[in-house]
C-alpha cells in the first residue's frame, strides 16, 4: 500500500491534475492511487479540504483489482450526480467536489483512504464503496468518527449485524433477499415445468454468499434437491474443472454466486462442458449490458439476474440521470450499468436528508437518514434502525440482444422464456 503524501505535496499534485482534467468529461478509465478531484461541471480548483465554498465528499472505489468493471460504473454514477447537483446551484448553495481515491480491490487500502480522507483531508461528508467485501471494513472508519455512510452496494447480512446506527444502504432490499423474486417465480411455474434439481456455484465473497445461501433454503424448502454445491475462491478465472463436474450432475437449474468476471467465466466453461440447463440465474454480471452482452453474444439469451433500477423506469430523476450520464460518457441509456444508478440513489438520498436539516452536520444527518423517506431513481428510500431498506427487487432475463424486466408483474416489460435455449 502506497503511503499518503504530505500535505504540501497532495495540494499541489491536486492542482495539476485538476488543471489537467478540466476540459471536459471525466474518462472512465482507471485512476492512480493519488487523491484526484472528480471532474464535474462548475467544480473550480481548490486544496484538499476546499475553501469554504464546497461541499467536499470523499470516497474510495475499487477503480482497479477484481472490482474495477463495477467499481468504475459506481464512480460514473457518482460523478453524474455532483455534475447535475453543481448545475443547479450546488448543495446548500455550495458547489460538491468529490474527492474519490482508488483502493484496488484491497480492504486494508481501502480503511487507510477513510481513514486518511477523514483525518487528513477532513472532508465534509464520505459514502461508500462498492460491495459488502469492502463496505464492511469502511462502515466501521466512519462510525469510529461519526461520519454517516450512505453506501451503493453493500448489502450482505453481516453488513446490517454489527450494531452501527450510521450505514444505509441505497438499494430497495438488503442482498440477501436479492433472488426472492426469482424464487417466487420459478415456484409459480406449473408443477410439471419446476425444475427438479439445482445446482449452486458460487465466488466466496459475502454479498454473492448472502444471497444463494437463502435462495437454496428456499428451493429446499420447496422440495427441490440441491446437487452441487460449490464454492471458489475469488481469484477464480478457470472454471474449466467446475463446469466439467456441473455438466456431470447436469441440474436443470444453475445459480451462479457471480460478481461480474466470473458470470462470463462460468458461462463460457458451461458451453465448453455441453452443459444445457432448463434456467441459469447470476447474481451479477448480467445487470452490466455492454461487458455482459460483449463477452457472451447470444449466449446471454435466457439469462436471468436480480436487478434494482432500469433505464426506463418513471422513478424520481431518472429521465435526467440517464440523459446526464449520456452526456457525460456517450452510449445509451440502455448501456448505463446498475451500479452506476445506485451511485446516483446515494447522491439523491444525501442530497435530501441535508436539504431537508439545512446542514452537513454529520451526527444530524444521521438521525435525519432514519427518519426520512427518499425519492430516488430505484423508487422511495426507508430505512431501518441499521440502515436496511425496505422493498423488493426486480428480475431480469437477457431476452434476444437486450434484457428486459419480467416480474413483478406490474413493472414487467416483457414475459419471462422458460426453458431457456442453449447457450
Amino acid at each position: 500500500m502506497n503511503r499518503a503524501p504530505r500535505y504540501g505535496v497532495l495540494v499541489l499534485m491536486f492542482g495539476l491534475l485538476l488543471t489537467a482534467c478540466s476540459s471536459g468529461a471525466t474518462s472512465s478509465a482507471p485512476t492512480t492511487r493519488s487523491a484526484v478531484a472528480s471532474v464535474v461541471p462548475a467544480v473550480a480548483e481548490t486544496s484538499a479540504t476546499g475553501d469554504g465554498t464546497q461541499i467536499v465528499i470523499g470516497i474510495s472505489l475499487p477503480l482497479t483489482g477484481r472490482f474495477s468493471d463495477p467499481g468504475q460504473a459506481t464512480k460514473r454514477g457518482y460523478e453524474v450526480w455532483a455534475s447535475l447537483v453543481n448545475a443547479n446551484g450546488g448543495l446548500l448553495g455550495r458547489q460538491v467536489q468529490l474527492r474519490i481515491l482508488d483502493n484496488a480491490t484491497d480492504q486494508k487500502t481501502a480503511v487507510a483512504d477513510y481513514e486518511r480522507l477523514i483525518t487528513v483531508d477532513k472532508v465534509d461528508l464520505v459514502v461508500g464503496p462498492f460491495s459488502s467485501f469492502l463496505v464492511l471494513p469502511t462502515s466501521e472508519v466512519a462510525a469510529r468518527y461519526g461520519y454517516a455512510f450512505v453506501e451503493p452496494a453493500g448489502g450482505a447480512l453481516e453488513v446490517f449485524n454489527r450494531g452501527l446506527n450510521n450505514l444505509f444502504f441505497a438499494q430497495p432490499a438488503i442482498s440477501t433477499q436479492q433472488a426472492d423474486s426469482f424464487v417466487a417465480y420459478i415456484l409459480s411455474l406449473p408443477k410439471a415445468q419446476q425444475p427438479k434439481t439445482f445446482g449452486v456455484v458460487s465466488q466466496d465473497d459475502p454479498f454473492t454468499l448472502s444471497v444463494v445461501t437463502r435462495l437454496k433454503e428456499q428451493f429446499i424448502a420447496s422440495g427441490m434437491k440441491l446437487v452441487v454445491d460449490e464454492i471458489y475462491a475469488p481469484e477464480t478465472s478457470d472454471f474449466t474443472t467446475i463446469a466439467s463436474e456441473v455438466a456431470k450432475v447436469n441440474p436443470d437449474l444453475i445459480i451462479g454466486g457471480t460478481m461480474q468476471q466470473d458470470s462470463v467465466g462460468q458461462i463460457l466453461a458451461y458451453r465448453e462442458a455441453h452443459y444445457q440447463p432448463r434456467g441459469a440465474f447470476f447474481t451479477s454480471g448480467p445487470s452490466m449490458p455492454d461487458a455482459f452482452r460483449t463477452a457472451l453474444g447470444s449466449a446471454t439469451n435466457g439469462i436471468f439476474s436480480s436487478i434494482s433500477w432500469f433505464a426506463q423506469a418513471g422513478t424520481s430523476q431518472n429521465q435526467e440521470f440517464t440523459a446526464e450520464y449520456v452526456k457525460l460518457f456517450g452510449g445509451t441509456a440502455e448501456d448505463i450499468a446498475e451500479d452506476s444508478a445506485n451511485a446516483f440513489t446515494v447522491g439523491q438520498v444525501l442530497q435530501q436528508a441535508v436539504t431537508k436539516i439545512q446542514s452537513i452536520d454529520n451526527g444530524a444527518l444521521i438521525k435525519e437518514l432514519h427518519t426520512g423517506t427518499y425519492q430516488t431513481v430505484v423508487g422511495p428510500l426507508h430505512f431501518d434502525a441499521v440502515g436496511r431498506p425496505e422493498g423488493s427487487f426486480m428480475i431480469l432475463q437477457w431476452q434476444g440482444d437486450r434484457f428486459v424486466i419480467v416480474t413483478p408483474a406490474d413493472r414487467a416489460q416483457a414475459q419471462p422464456i422458460w426453458p431457456k435455449p442453449a447457450w
